[in-house]
Formats: C-alpha cells, sequence, structure tokens
C-alpha cells in the first residue's frame, strides 16, 4: 500500500504535523510506503519523511487554499496507485482526517466570542473559501472514508454534511507515553520553578495552545484575576502564539501571575514540572495537548466542546465546564485544585485514563482505516 499525506504548510511545532511525523514512521514499519505533499516546509520537522513540494504561487490566501487543493488533485490523477490521505479540506481526496474540525460548525461557535460581528465571516473570502472545499470534498465520490477524532467531530460532519454513519471512523489521538516519565516530575517541577521565578508552594497552572481567542485565554486571565483577588497563591504558565498585551492588560494586578513564554518546541517539561492544565476552548475537535497532560500526570479543565473531554471524567482526572466563557466556574475549579492532595489524586486518574491512548492504539486505528479504503479503491 502507497500513501501520500497531505498537509499545506509543514512546521516543526504544529500538533498536526506532530502526528503526520509519528503517523509516517509507524507506516514505515507495517510496510506501507509514504510519502507528504506539502506547499510549505519549516525548519526540521518531517524526520526523513519523502517529501514533495506542491508549487503554489503568492496570491491571496483564499486563491492559494483553492489552488493547493487543486494540485493536490492532478498529482493524485497522475499517482492512481497512491491512496490519498489528507489532513486538509481537499476535494477529491480518498481519505480525509478532520482534526481541524468542522469549520462551519467553527463559524457558528465564534458567536461567542464576537456576538455582534460574527456574520461577517461568512463574507470574508478566506472563510467562503473554506467552507466551500470542505462541502466539495463531503459531497466528492472519491472521498472513500473519515477519521475523526472525536464523537463530537463525527456527528457535526453528519449534520452539516449528511455523511452515512459508517463512513467516519473514530480515531481518538495517541500521545507517545515515553515522553513524560513521571520519576522525572520533580526534576521538571524545580526547572519550572527556577525558570520563571516560582515560589516552591505556589501551584502553577499550564495553558498550551496557539490562538489564545479560540481557546479561551481571555476566559482563563480572567478566572485567574478572580482568584487573585480573592488572595490565593498560584502562577500560570501560557505556552503558544499569541498577543500577550490585551490579556495582561485585562489581567491588572493579576498579570504578575502570568507568564507568557510564546511557541515552544517540546514542552515535555513544563507538562511534568505543572500541577494541572487549563484549556477552556471555544472550539476543539480534540485538544492533544490535553492527552500530553493527562500523560504527565495533571489533572485537566477543559470545557464540553473540545474533543478530549470524551476520554476524561469530570471531578475524578479533571473538570469539565459548559460555558467556554464562565470565568467565574473555571476560577472555581482552579481553585479546588489548590489542594496538592486533590491536584495529585486526580492527576493519577487522569495518566491512567491517558494510558488507555497510546500512539501504537492511533496507528492501529488508523491503518485499519486506510486498509479499508485502499481495498475498496483497488476493487478488492
Amino acid at each position: 500500500m502507497k500513501v501520500a499525506l497531505v498537509r499545506y504548510r509543514y512546521s516543526p511545532h504544529g500538533g498536526a504535523e506532530r502526528y503526520l511525523d509519528s503517523l509516517a514512521a509507524g507506516l514505515g514499519t507495517t510496510g506501507v510506503e509514504v510519502c507528504l505533499l506539502s506547499s510549505r516546509w519549516e525548519g526540521t520537522a518531517g524526520r526523513g519523511i519523502p517529501w514533495e513540494k506542491i508549487a503554489v504561487p503568492p496570491c491571496p490566501a483564499a486563491v492559494r487554499l483553492s489552488l493547493f487543493a487543486r494540485s493536490i488533485r492532478a498529482w493524485a490523477d497522475a499517482h492512481p496507485d497512491w491512496l490519498l490521505f489528507s489532513l486538509e479540506r481537499v476535494p477529491g481526496t480518498e481519505v480525509y482526517r478532520a482534526g481541524d474540525g468542522c469549520h462551519a460548525e467553527w463559524l457558528l461557535r465564534k458567536r461567542q466570542l464576537r456576538p455582534l460581528s460574527w456574520r461577517m465571516d461568512y463574507l470574508r473570502p478566506l472563510h467562503r473559501s473554506y467552507l466551500r472545499l470542505e462541502r466539495e470534498m463531503y459531497r466528492s465520490e472519491t472521498l472513500r472514508a473519515v477519521v475523526a477524532n472525536s464523537m463530537r467531530g463525527k456527528k457535526e460532519i453528519i449534520r452539516h454534511f449528511g455523511l452515512p454513519e459508517e463512513k467516519i471512523s473514530v480515531v481518538y489521538n495517541g500521545v507517545d507515553l515515553s515522553r513524560f516519565p513521571l520519576e522525572r516530575k520533580e526534576e521538571a517541577r524545580c526547572a519550572l520553578r527556577s525558570r520563571f521565578g516560582i515560589g516552591e508552594s505556589e501551584p502553577v497552572f499550564l495553558f498550551v495552545g496557539s490562538g489564545f481567542a479560540r481557546k479561551g485565554v481571555s476566559c482563563l486571565v480572567r478566572a485567574a484575576k478572580a482568584l487573585a483577588e480573592r488572595g490565593r497563591s498560584f502562577r500560570v504558565v501560557i505556552v503558544g502564539k499569541g498577543d500577550p498585551g490585551p490579556y495582561l492588560g485585562d489581567a491588572g494586578a493579576a498579570g504578575r501571575k502570568l507568564h507568557f513564554t510564546g511557541p515552544v518546541a517540546g514542552a515535555d517539561d513544563l507538562f511534568l514540572g505543572a500541577d494541572a492544565f487549563v484549556l477552556p476552548t471555544v472550539y476543539e475537535p480534540f485538544s492533544n495537548a490535553c492527552l500530553e497532560a493527562m500523560a504527565s500526570g495533571l489533572p485537566v479543565i477543559t470545557t464540553v466542546v473540545n474533543g478530549a473531554s470524551e476520554i476524561l471524567k469530570d471531578g475524578e482526572s479533571g473538570f469539565l465546564l459548559e460555558d467556554p466563557a464562565d470565568a467565574a466556574m473555571l476560577a472555581d475549579r482552579m481553585e479546588k485544585l489548590l489542594s496538592p492532595d486533590l491536584a495529585r489524586r486526580m492527576g493519577e486518574k487522569a495518566r491512567n485514563a491517558g494510558e488507555a491512548f497510546p500512539l501504537e492504539r492511533n496507528l492501529g486505528e488508523t491503518l485499519d482505516c486506510l486498509t479499508r479504503a485502499w481495498k475498496e479503491k483497488s476493487g478488492r
């Protein structure tokens, strides 16, 4: 079997790219021939995956997406012996991994972020392009299988596009447990506190994610401000790409409890060194950062609109928020985890839950989907 993996831009920091790295390596061990189709390649990503550049001329983003999709389809037509497995919305792909979620659903969710102007997104060329490509892809007769990384994601696709349920497989993300050896937690804890000047007794909440608006940094900052006004001792380390200025302004005096790091390549030690993980996201197909936090033995606070909530138990391995904008509820849940004993007990249960989702499980279930699509393509 030959599988061509598709990603528009390939960088060393993205979660989708890390997924492709592990998937390509895993498929290679099973005898599958793999190549990567991408228009841009950054840093040292890829770890030896054969790469073919799909050239797209400089032009507006909405046009680039369409040209990239068209070029991918042309490549597939010229290489009929390859199975096209795309992480991008490409009409004509044979297998699609909906790791970025459903764009039609995301635009509806943006009402919480911009209640007065969210409808304007439907007029913007980039969003119109995403919606068109998504619609055409799901309607294409070439599409043989969809891999959703949560049951929530599967239901969104069925609701918006009417795909048959049997065409969509739910394959939860996997995590490399060897990256998070629990015996290193104390060492990582000391290193984190030394790096940011945090006291030994101050609990540390960790946030990891780029796209601060969607992932709920505003709610997190308001919750931190409320906790600070109660006189509680804690710190929040916020990792990811985004402008911290507006959030620090909103935090006021509580801003001294917030540490914005910017993007970090390899945040494993931050996961191991923190006391709890927080991601009050507005929309998230399945946060891999939540699974990494669980593997690190951290209790997780996130929202029910995060697909990762499906593998968490509210009140046991973490806390699930119904409303991503409810900063008061988030502050209450964070306050509970200021108890070292509770955080430790819930973290142990989170680790136990995370151990059920190793990379090997994800690889095996993904390979099953690809094999079925390959047999259908080959008429077997």
